[in-house]
């Protein structure tokens, strides 16, 4: 009896095993199906953003001066603020730029076709005078194969693209002028832009950008190379187990610059409200982050 007693407490056991749920599956986004917020890492179905940048460079902070940050910034107006308006499904539709005492800088209107592809955009100045049109072409598949600037009747800048099966871009060739210039896209399995790597008009390598991501498929590391593979910028990005961006660290090797950008004031939706840049330990600027929810 006493051994009927354990074999049954040993298949039990089994059983119970097997009949745990198994931990969720994280879902990563291509990157051909991201809005423009999941490609900004923004959280949660936005309708408008409101920054405030202030420029501290000849303040003298360090970033240990929180309480004198707060006094400062009470004083000051910002010196660049933007407004940026979003439809329900996470796409651009207008930003606004504006200087200090929120006099009008340019704005640009995007537009979209029943299917969420972009169309066009406007950009007018602060007299709201049409300054620059943007185009863009797709083929049979609706795949996106080109984009054109326009600065009045003459296109300013050009790209002509190459798609894979699914509608990557894995090759961009930009006309400027006379300067042709070309650029590849390689994808990991999750579909996630890994490699980019740009071509001089002469048709040399000029750089490789290689790009590393979590579990969760964020970026956390991006290193760019010149050729001959020397290393000349990195960036390094930190985040929670909630996804928050907490840290980013971007190093110019070439002219010995590092930065730090520090988020913080974090909303119910993960997003950050407030960005510190730091260089050589002193605060350079500060960009304060509204955001408003549909």
């Amino acid at each position: 009896m006493k051994y009927s007693i354990i074999i049954f407490a040993m298949v039990l056991a089994i059983l119970s095993g097997g009949c745990k749920k198994k931990p969720a599956e994280i879902a990563i986004t291509p990157d051909i199906e991201k809005n423009h917020l999941q490609r900004n890492h923004i959280f949660g179905d936005v309708k408008c953003i409101e920054t405030e940048t202030f420029y501290l460079a000849e303040d003298s902070l360090t970033a240990s001066d929180t309480n004198q940050l707060a006094k400062l910034l009470k004083k000051r107006n910002a010196d660049v603020s933007t407004h940026q308006l979003y439809s329900s499904d996470g796409f651009l539709l207008k930003f606004y730029k504006y200087g200090p005492d929120k006099v009008p800088v340019m704005h640009r209107i995007y537009r979209y076709d029943s299917e969420a592809r972009p169309n066009n955009w406007d950009e007018y100045d602060s007299t709201n005078q049409t300054t620059a049109t943007g185009l863009y072409l797709y083929n049979r598949n609706h795949f996106l194969i080109g984009e054109q600037i326009f600065h009045g009747d003459s296109i300013a800048m050009a790209f002509s693209y190459t798609n894979d099966g699914i509608g990557n871009i894995i090759n961009s060739t930009q006309s400027y002028g006379d300067c042709i210039t070309h650029t590849e896209y390689k994808y990991n399995v999750y579909g996630l832009v890994e490699r980019i790597i740009e071509y001089e008009p002469n048709g040399k390598v000029f750089k490789t950008v290689k790009i590393e991501y979590d579990n969760y498929g964020d970026e956390v590391n991006r290193c760019v190379y010149k050729a001959g593979n020397q290393m000349i910028e990195y960036t390094y990005n930190e985040y929670n187990q909630e996804g928050r961006q907490l840290k980013t660290i971007y190093e110019d090797k070439i002219h010995h610059i590092k930065e730090f950008n520090y988020y913080s004031n974090f909303d119910n939706q993960n997003n950050w409200q407030r960005e510190i840049k730091v260089v050589d330990n002193q605060i350079v600027s500060v960009r304060n982050r509204k955001l408003i929810y549909y």
